[in-house]
This record gives structure tokens, sequence and C-alpha cells, in this order.
């Protein structure tokens, strides 16, 4: 029950237990900063993977690895998604992401951005590290060494020239370097 201030409880307590009093003082100033900054955070958002600065050329290459290709004989390799649900980089990114809300809490702007950020850049630098890993199934031995395919479409042989690395989803890098963070208005 509230009154003047004081919370009061119904219970037969003891004298000295029956009144809480609780106070607190805000400053305006950080409240102002805080409103701020949760306002901001509110009209941002942060996404992982191919941001908007990627080459067409890479959003193709990762939608047929993600899907596969039975036509070009690519096999399904997603990256983006199985990456970022990774356990310790989900909590490495929380981590981040509970930094950008205490900076935000004491009303520091320039802190809650650099928290966003970090986190993007820790969910980019995680899909890189998911690909170094290596993502089965593993290059064909035509894809490594080179050599001719059949195609479907086109019922004749293609040269297939060979890869420069056995890891898949890595040969020019393009698609590999592609992967990034980018904040944006909702």
């Amino acid at each position: 029950m509230h009154h003047d201030g004081y919370f009061e409880n119904r219970k037969a307590l003891p004298e000295a237990e029956q009144v809480i009093k609780l106070s607190f003082t805000e400053n305006r100033e950080l409240s102002e900063k805080r409103k701020e900054c949760l306002e901001w955070l509110g009209k941002h958002r942060m996404e992982v993977g191919l941001t908007s600065k990627a080459s067409g050329r890479s959003r193709f290459l990762l939608g047929i690895h993600t899907r596969g290709s039975p036509v070009m004989r690519i096999p399904p390799r997603p990256v983006v998604q199985p990456a970022l649900a990774q356990e310790d980089l989900r909590d490495e990114m929380a981590g981040c992401l509970a930094e950008a809300c205490g900076a935000a809490f004491d009303g520091d702007l320039p802190g809650t951005q650099k928290g966003l950020e970090k986190a993007g850049q820790c969910g980019a630098d995680g899909i890189r590290k998911y690909i170094d890993a290596g993502i089965d199934p593993p290059n064909a031995p035509v894809t490594l060494s080179g050599g001719w395919i059949y195609n479907r479409v086109a019922k004749t042989g293609v040269p297939v020239k060979g890869k420069s690395g056995t890891t898949p989803l890595v040969d020019t890098g393009q698609l590999y370097d592609d992967f990034d963070y980018e904040i944006t208005e909702k």
C-alpha cells in the first residue's frame, strides 16, 4: 500500500519491520542522456552477414551455397545461420550487447554505439571462423584438381579450374571478405 512515499506491509510484523522507506535521487542530465541512448537504440538495428556493401557476386554465391545447386553440382553449405547459432559466439555477442546496454544506462551514447559495433564485428568474425573451421561436405576432388564435369543443362562437358585451397567457400576470398556488419536506421 502506497502512502506518502512509504510502502506498508499488511501483515502483522514487529513495529521495526512494518515500514520500508525508499528514496533515490536521479540526475536530470543523466536521465536525458539515458533517454537519448535508449531512443537511439530503438531507432537502429545491427545486421550481420552480407551487408549492403557486399558485391552482387557474393550475394549470388551465398544463395547458391546456402541452398545448394543440383544443376551446378554444388551441395548445400549454409554458413551464416549455423555460424551465428553457435552458443559460444552467441554468448560473446550477448556480452558485447550487454556492454552497449550498460553504456546506455550510463548515458554514454558513443559507448552504446561502440558496444553495438563490437557485437557486429564479433558476429562477422564468427562467420569467418566458422568457414575456417571447415564446412561439410568437403570439396570434391574435381573441384580441387580441376578437370571436366558434365553440365546437365547444356548437356555437354564443362572445364573446371582447380581451386587454390581445400576449404569450402574460400577460393578468391571475395565472399569470405564480404562478411561484415552494419548498423542502420529501422
